[in-house]
């Protein structure tokens, strides 16, 4: 039996982190539902412990209450399975401590088998994250993930105790499967077996087997991380045995960004006659390796890794985000032609894992920020004086990276393991020894795949990276590959040169992302993440080039994909770096990305908006993001000229002088076209061209007043589970039902029906309004709702009203 435990929960801020026990009912309590981050329902606030790096949110002690039955057999344990609690957790049952976990990024269970009840268990959790500033960007705070009650039979499948490795050849690939199985009691003479059945993505039939399980029972540790008590090193003690099979696939259909199959595996567990467990796993046949000069092979062939790294917010919902809202972000990233990401700085929440495996996004799978060194920067977005993992991880890092390990392997999307990011262990002397600790580690558990650790200080000044440290790393990540002196120019040249054997890869540099909406036409040099729009992709597009035409480089993971809370300075509570902001909305450099990664389609994509607060008659630069060879711009029906890309070039093909395509002359070696033209408002249009022929058009106008809202959903029915949402994109538009980018106007939002708000955003990284409360002010003409609904079948109501404005109402209906 296994079932989430996600309402009937009970939450308050604690005074301490030892409760009275005997006092929980007389305490204040409001109601939750699971998963909770208490830290999105409170004012931002300047001096906040958690300060710009955590966003300026409130964190402290926290206090879950709620009761549970359980259900069992005879001889069965029961189990608490928590997938992510933030951080530093102690829980009780029945008045019992029963253990906890230090780690918020990693999952663990508590065996409460002897101290729970058939009926009105209680369970009491604190969530002490009172140290602070605690994290380099937004953490969150409390039950951020699922938790689970769960039984267990006395024999049964260790809960990380599958693993498969698929091996390709042209026409048929090998599945190598092992199983471990655990046992409470001492077997003997009893009979039992693996069956399977394995089918293929049309959910055909493939094969069906039995295995009995052989070899004698070996008392001693788990081999995955299992935890009864908050003690590091303790662990409890079975009976194991490990059953192995292999199974053969014809004509395989193989994974990848572009044919994301899985296929079915489905395992039962059997004494005698009686069945004992199923599960089923879904299994993806493909081939990774990274190589020196050919970079990446996905299958046996070369492919280029196009990636944005992400955090672990999703915006208004913090740090306990819906699956749904995960999925509406990857659609859009793959839209934009991504086809990895990096997870940045720690272990994801299992959710995003299979959305990757299932939409075909490769991932970098990432451990730690820190190692035992902390982190001390003085610019103030980051932590100084500050309580990272770096306390805890001599005690605590081989349980959560075996955890994470022992969790993950079985993704198909997962196609590299990082054991940290900028640790400062890169630049000290015996930092090389916990990389191969590290290493070491995660080739025993999983030598399928390779490990990085993203560097920083490859040749930074005063004290660069030691060779010893990075000799030990299978693939060597680089961030900020171009920050220093000539780099900027020649990027990975002199190591190539140097190191030929290197396997390299970009793992986090910087993208063309500013704040939606907002346009700077001078250069503040006092801040160099925030470029003005026409130069930043000159400077993004300059590394994204050199990535793209040299083999020997497997790609790059670009900071970040999407807007994320914390790495802030007052009175911004969030980093606009990404291509898509807090809410999910697109911005320019979303098209800029999408015209060089996704060009299976023709488009053209035009900024600034044309409503800009500038004097007529200023010449300004208008950017053209576009997939096409040529385009040409028009100003209110004046013709600006032709331009073209200088990318991709083309030479000559079998003969000298012979071109399999002419293009025409080029103007510019950026990988975007340009005009200069002064500001009229009115119309913008540009076509654009390929082989010759007009392929497509996009017209940007001047915006009249603010007249209505428009509503668009992302889904038109919902279930009726407690737990399905819906998530609603909101436009203030002019009569013509243009967007009015200049709209900033307080929007009132109101719901009917068995439905709550989960959160209103807008994007604007300075904007410290609550997430939760019913009026919100739009940014740039729009804002983001999420509303999820109940346990009742009908229909539930949006209403969005505002000053001058028509009001818009949305129907969604709500069935079993």
């Amino acid at each position: 039996m296994r079932m989430r435990l996600y309402d009937n929960w009970k939450f308050r801020l604690g005074e301490s982190t030892e409760p009275d026990m005997g006092a929980l009912d007389a305490y204040d309590w409001r109601g939750v539902q699971l998963p909770h981050d208490w830290s999105t329902e409170y004012p931002v606030d300047e001096k906040a412990d958690t300060n710009g790096s955590g966003g300026y949110v409130k964190a402290g002690i926290g206090w879950y209450y709620s009761c549970f039955d359980v259900e069992r057999r005879e001889g069965e344990r029961a189990l608490l399975y928590f997938e992510g609690v933030y951080m530093n957790s102690s829980i009780y049952v029945n008045g019992s401590y029963v253990g906890g976990h230090i780690y918020g990024y990693t999952p663990f269970e508590i065996d409460v088998t002897d101290v729970v009840n058939d009926k009105d268990n209680k369970i009491l959790v604190v969530v002490d994250n009172s140290k602070q500033p605690g994290s380099r960007w937004y953490s969150g705070s409390g039950i951020t993930r699922n938790v689970w009650l769960e039984t267990r039979r006395l024999v049964h499948i260790a809960r990380y105790g599958t693993y498969f490795v698929t091996e390709v050849t042209e026409d048929k690939a090998d599945i190598k499967a092992e199983l471990v199985l655990h046992s409470e009691t001492a077997l003997e003479n009893q009979p039992t077996c693996i069956r399977y059945k394995l089918e293929s993505p049309d959910g055909s039939t493939i094969l069906e087997a039995e295995k009995t399980v052989r070899g004698e029972w070996q008392m001693g540790d788990c081999e995955a991380p299992v935890r009864d008590g908050k003690d590091m090193g303790e662990t409890r003690n079975v009976w194991t045995n490990t059953c192995t099979f292999e199974m053969s696939v014809d004509k395989p259909c193989l994974w990848s960004p572009k044919t994301p199959d899985l296929y079915r595996l489905q395992l039962s567990l059997w004494q005698g006659e009686e069945c004992l467990e199923i599960r089923e796993e879904k299994i993806g046949i493909r081939e990774i390796a990274f190589h020196h000069n050919k970079g990446f092979l996905l299958n046996g062939k070369q492919v280029k890794i196009n990636g944005v790294c992400l955090h672990h917010d999703g915006g208004c919902v913090g740090a306990a985000v819906p699956k749904a809202i995960w999925e509406r972000r990857l659609r859009k990233l793959k839209d934009m032609g991504v086809n990895s990401i990096r997870c940045a700085h720690n272990p994801p929440d299992t959710v995003l894992l299979d959305l990757c495996d299932e939409l075909g996004i490769m991932v970098m799978d990432e451990a730690f920020d820190e190692w035992e060194h902390m982190k001390l920067k003085e610019t103030g977005t980051n932590t100084h004086g500050s309580y990272g993992y770096s306390m805890y991880f001599k005690e605590c890092h081989e349980w959560d990276l075996k955890t994470m390990l022992y969790r993950d392997r079985n993704h198909p999307s997962i196609i590299l393991w990082s054991i940290g990011n900028e640790v400062p262990e890169q630049v000290v002397a015996g930092g090389e020894f916990i990389v191969r600790r590290l290493k070491d580690i995660c080739h025993v558990i999983d030598p399928s795949r390779c490990i990085t650790q993203a560097n920083d200080q490859i040749v930074a000044e005063p004290r660069k990276a030691r060779q010893e440290f990075l000799e030990e790393l299978d693939v060597v990540g680089y961030n900020y590959v171009g920050r220093w002196r000539k780099r900027a120019e020649s990027f990975y040249d002199e190591d190539h040169e140097k190191y030929p054997q290197r396997c390299v890869i970009g793992s986090e540099n910087p993208s063309a992302g500013y704040v939606r909406g907002e346009y700077i036409f001078e250069h503040n040099t006092k801040d160099f993440w925030y470029r003005p729009y026409y130069s930043a992709s000159v400077a993004a597009g300059k590394l994204l080039r050199y990535t793209m035409t040299h083999d020997f480089v497997a790609g790059d993971y670009m900071w970040t994909g999407i807007d994320y809370l914390g790495e802030a300075h007052w009175p911004r509570r969030s980093a606009a770096c990404g291509c898509l902001d807090t809410c999910g909305f697109e911005k320019d450099a979303f098209y800029f990305y999408k015209s060089i990664w996704n060009r299976e389609e023709h488009f053209a994509y035009l900024c600034p908006h044309w409503n800009l607060p500038i004097e007529e008659g200023k010449v300004i630069p208008v950017l053209c993001y576009t997939t096409c060879e040529d385009a040409e711009l028009f100003v209110n029906g004046k013709s600006y000229g032709m331009k073209s890309k200088g990318f991709p070039c083309y030479g000559m093909t079998e003969t000298y002088g012979h071109f399999d395509r002419m293009k025409r002359p080029t103007n510019t070696d950026d990988l975007f076209l340009s005009w200069d033209v002064p500001y009229v408002p009115g119309k913008l249009e540009v076509i654009g061209y390929h082989d010759g022929k007009e392929a497509c058009r996009y017209v940007v106008e001047t915006a009249g007043e603010a007249h209505a809202t428009q509503l668009n959903s992302d889904v038109a029915v919902l279930k009726a589970d407690d737990r399905d949402i819906a998530q609603i994109e909101v436009r203030i538009v002019d009569k013509e039902g243009r967007l009015v980018p200049t709209a900033n106007h307080k929007l009132q939002v109101s719901l009917t029906g068995d439905a709550k708000l989960l959160g209103i955003d807008n994007g604007r990284p300075d904007c410290h309004e609550m997430w939760k409360d019913t009026e919100h002010s739009a940014f740039h003409g729009m804002m983001f709702v999420v509303v999820q609904a109940g346990k009742s079948v009908g229909q539930m109501k949006l209403r969005i009203t505002g000053e001058g404005l028509q009001e818009a109402e949305l129907l969604i209906e709500v069935r079993k």
